[in-house]
């Protein structure tokens, strides 16, 4: 029995060695991912580059004179200028006036067709007359309005009694004449001034470029 009795002695004395080891040892470190630091400051897309960007010009200004309805009044004044302002320029500006919204029943190719359509809204009491000459001869006027809102209410009224009644923009194209002067200095811009007020015309300030 006594190799059984040694057999016991040697595994208390192995398993108390492991212990005393288990003790002693340092427990391992774990694993850390690796950080990569953060830049101190953030740079949008947008931002970068941007110091180097060069700036956009700024577009020049000039005082503008007007308007008249006829050239030779604005050179008038453009020779009164001359001498107190430099040359200046005139140009010719095309404008739309005088914006109306027409009502009507669209042109048809047989007039006979279109004045029994008309006889048949003036028995109706609807204020009417045909359009005698241009791209729209033959077709019927039912009225000029300056609110659109009015010519819609008539188109809506027209068409439920059983007309094609339409809408369109109409207006007057006309062209003003303007005087155009780099802004000078003060005393030449109240020169420029007087001489408007008194032509009865208007001054104003508005950037050079014809585009």
């Amino acid at each position: 029995m006594r190799w059984v009795f040694y057999s016991l002695l040697i595994l208390n004395v192995v398993y108390l060695g492991w212990q005393l080891l288990a003790r002693v040892a340092p427990p391992a470190e774990p694993a850390r991912a690796a950080v990569v630091a953060a830049p101190r400051q953030l740079q949008l897309l947008n931002e970068q580059g941007g110091s180097d960007r060069p700036a956009l010009p700024r577009q020049a200004l000039c005082l503008v004179v007007g308007p008249w309805g006829e050239r030779g009044a604005a050179e008038s004044l453009q020779r009164t200028l001359r001498g107190l302002a430099g040359p200046g320029e005139l140009r010719a500006v095309p404008v739309r006036k005088d914006r109306l919204s027409w009502v009507y029943l669209p042109a048809t190719e047989d007039r006979d067709a279109a004045l029994q359509q008309l006889r048949e809204l003036q028995g109706r009491g609807v204020d009417s007359f045909i359009v005698a000459e241009g791209e729209d001869a033959n077709a019927i006027s039912l009225g000029y309005f300056s609110s659109a809102e009015s010519a819609r209410g008539l188109q809506v009224k027209m068409r439920n009694a059983g007309y094609p009644a339409e809408v369109r923009e109409t207006w007057k194209e006309i062209t003003e004449y303007w005087l155009y002067y780099p802004v000078p200095d003060a005393g030449a811009g109240e020169r420029i001034r007087q001489a408007a007020a008194g032509a009865g015309v208007e001054m104003a300030q508005a950037g050079c470029a014809t585009g």
